[in-house]
């Protein structure tokens, strides 16, 4: 009979229906022959067996046949034996499990699925461990820590595990200190781990302080690393805070560490903190961060480098180093590079700027004293409103509560500049403390920077301030500081200034107002000014601006709280040794509001005609 003519033929119906009925026979006779008691008290013995705890079953054991053999337990707690306090209570667990081995007695489970699981894991006020460490898995680990790292072990059981499936579960957390616990709930997902010998793969999620959270984990060698050697994983956890993923070595002996490729994401560094349980209103500055690097850990420091850092629109390269001791302030050190940085965001999201929240009465900066900073930073441009600084090398310090910014070289207005900005040893609240250098810079550049109005000077020169403040420095303006000032300069001009005709208007002894005067320049060969500044109110105790042929000077007050000025001046010939005869000098008060003060004529004050 040909193949062709057996297809065709009855024998393939019998044949066919021979194999449907021994199917249906095994299908319904194997629930007959399993010993359905054997088969619930040999789950329980597993789960005692893999955890080390006493299981307890509330319900009886139900069996389903279709389409596979599972069983089902009701009502699961398991227990510690030692004090009989619940390690994990559990609506249902259901298991599949081999008919063969049923039948013979001794079933093996596997593919676990756990209904509305509460697992509570904690230490108590001595640091021990709840969950005891005896069972099938902590034996299996014993001898993987035994053995010779890369080394099989022949006795070790190839024990079937398959996928444990996890539905709205809970994970309680506590502490010795009787604090509430920490909870992590609405967890589901996934453990796959088809045997001891085989790779381990997860996928879970759950809400973790609010947050819908996100856990992938797989590892090639598990019980390797569950032992404590070296394993590669590959892990990563997603939320709408932050976005994190690892892949390369790690080892979870008492010398833990990870050595591989890290990155890291946040839309805002606020929001990470806020998620974390800290409140840090001024980094909220800090938007939108990303990091890569190549991090190792070892003890409680963390190395990362080859570092490529991005703050919003800032890119940075470098090294950081990151030291978290359990009994010490967390310290964060290293070596960032940046093509551009804004300076003003940069600073305010760790300290306060002058006038950075004048409405706010009060702003926590506790965090200071949480942790230590050490950063060497440059920027080939780096933006402070609305100036521009290039090649910048600077430096951030944070330490015992105390911070500061310095600015070791910089080119600022075709010139170079370096500075520091310090805290009071009172922290934000006790102000702070602004030192400045200025040397050859374009003084004309930043005045039309600033748009301020009046006669002011034009031309290249160096300038030294030190102002401070002893209020909190988010209350604190211009008007709040108190310092010194000293302004030298070599040629340039008086802008808005023409002499010509502030003599003329001067020789009528008549007041007048000085935007009569204001109509052109006065070119000079050095300025000098030394000023005092007490919280509103500069003295102008030296002013000195000398032209090819008259000097002029001045000296008073600058109430600049109040917009309004207060000097004594005086517009003299330059003394020169081929010019014996001198005309005499302008003596006058300038009085008002700036920049249209009022001119007087000191002959008017005095009652006393000029000379001519």
């Amino acid at each position: 009979m040909t193949l062709s003519r057996f297809i065709q033929s009855r024998h393939l119906v019998r044949g066919t229906l021979v194999v449907l009925v021994l199917f249906a026979a095994v299908r319904i006779g194997f629930p007959f022959l399993i010993q359905t008691d054997t088969v619930g008290k040999e789950i329980e013995r597993t789960l005692e067996a893999w955890t080390g705890a006493d299981v307890e079953i509330g319900q009886e054991a139900a069996f389903s046949f279709w389409p596979y053999p599972r069983v089902t337990l009701g009502n699961v707690r398991m227990v510690d034996a030692a004090d009989r306090s619940e390690l994990a209570h559990v609506d249902a667990i259901s298991a599949s499990f081999d008919l063969f081995g049923a039948v013979r007695g001794k079933p093996v489970f596997s593919d676990f699925d756990l209904m509305r699981p509460t697992i509570r894991v904690g230490w108590d006020a001595d640091g021990v461990f709840n969950w005891r460490h005896s069972g099938w898995l902590m034996q299996a680990i014993d001898a993987t820590k035994s053995a010779p790292e890369g080394q099989a072990i022949p006795e070790l059981p190839d024990e079937r595990i398959g996928t444990i499936n996890l539905l709205d579960g809970v994970i309680e957390v506590t502490q010795g200190d009787g604090t509430a616990p920490y909870r992590i709930s609405d967890i589901n997902g996934n453990i796959g781990w088809p045997a001891l010998r085989r790779p381990l793969d997860l996928a879970l999620s759950g809400v973790v302080n609010g947050e819908m959270t996100r856990w992938t984990f797989d590892s090639d060698h598990p019980l390797a690393l569950l032992a404590g050697h070296n394993a590669n994983v590959r892990t990563n956890l997603s939320a709408d805070p932050t976005t994190m993923n690892f892949e390369g070595i790690a080892n979870l002996s008492a010398n833990a560490f990870i050595a591989g490729n890290m990155t890291l994401s946040t839309p805002s560094l606020g929001h990470l903190l806020a998620w974390q349980g800290k409140d840090i209103p001024s980094v909220g500055n800090l938007g939108h961060i990303t990091a890569e690097a190549k991090v190792t850990t070892a003890g409680y420091t963390a190395k990362l480098e080859d570092l490529k850092l991005t703050l919003d629109n800032a890119r940075a390269t470098g090294v950081l180093d990151v030291n978290m001791p359990p009994d010490g302030l967390p310290q964060v050190g290293g070596t960032l590079a940046f093509d551009r940085i804004d300076l003003h965001a940069f600073l305010t999201a760790f300290s306060p700027l002058p006038g950075a929240d004048q409405a706010t009465t009060g702003i926590d900066t506790a965090f200071i004293h949480q942790f230590g900073m050490d950063l060497r930073l440059s920027a080939k441009s780096a933006d402070f409103s609305p100036f521009s600084l290039q090649d910048l090398a600077a430096g951030m310090r944070i330490e015992n509560g105390r911070a500061s910014f310095d600015i070791g070289d910089s080119q600022f207005m075709d010139g170079r500049l370096t500075g520091r900005i310090a805290l009071t040893e009172q922290g934000f609240r006790g102000g702070g403390r602004l030192q400045m250098s200025l040397s050859n810079v374009d003084i004309g550049a930043i005045v039309n920077t600033l748009a301020l109005p009046g006669p002011l000077p034009a031309g290249r020169g160096s300038a030294d301030f030190e102002l401070s403040t002893d209020r909190p420095l988010w209350a604190t303006t211009a008007s709040d500081m108190s310092g010194h000032f000293r302004l030298a300069m070599g040629p340039g001009t008086l802008t808005h200034f023409n002499r010509q005709a502030f003599e003329e208007r001067a020789a009528k002894n008549a007041f007048f107002n000085f935007s009569e005067a204001s109509n052109g320049s006065f070119d000079f060969v050095r300025a000098d000014v030394e000023a005092r500044l007490d919280r509103g109110l500069a003295e102008l105790t030296k002013a000195q601006i000398e032209g090819n042929e008259k000097l002029l000077t001045l000296s008073g007050m600058i109430p600049y709280r109040s917009g309004s000025v207060a000097l004594a001046g005086t517009l003299a010939d330059r003394q020169q040794a081929e010019t014996p005869v001198v005309t005499p000098a302008i003596s006058f008060f300038v009085g008002g509001s700036w920049p249209e003060p009022v001119i007087s004529p000191i002959s008017i004050l005095t009652g006393q005609q000029p000379r001519q």
